[in-house]
């Protein structure tokens, strides 16, 4: 399976192109980087703005975004985790598997 690169770049002329874990990576960067309701045809597609809200209960965010991945993103196996780093700021790592194999770790900081 092909498919556009996240971000998109421009290789030789033409837009990049990727297969396979890498596509998959890509459609997970585009669901993290992409806010609610900013897709006006898919508006459950993305995540919430958590920058001003008080965390109280880190799995919380991170089932929502299991949640939104397992739904946009069906073909791949993941586990989302959490915590809150010393400095207050939410940390969430995405662990995933493509065709049983293991891809590196995502990490996002809301």
């Amino acid at each position: 399976m092909n498919g556009l690169n996240f971000p998109l770049q421009i290789v030789n002329g033409n837009l990049s192109v990727v297969t396979d874990g890498n596509l998959y990576k890509a459609h997970i960067l585009s669901f993290l980087q992409t806010e609610l309701r900013e897709r006006v045809m898919r508006p459950q597609y993305g995540l919430k703005d958590y920058l001003f809200e008080t965390i109280s209960d880190i799995t919380l965010i991170a089932a929502n975004i299991k949640t939104g991945l397992q739904q946009y993103v069906p073909e791949i196996q993941l586990e989302v985790t959490g915590n809150i780093n010393d400095q207050g700021e939410a940390e969430i790592s995405i662990y995933w598997l493509f065709e049983d194999e293991e891809q590196p770790t995502i990490r996002l900081t809301l």
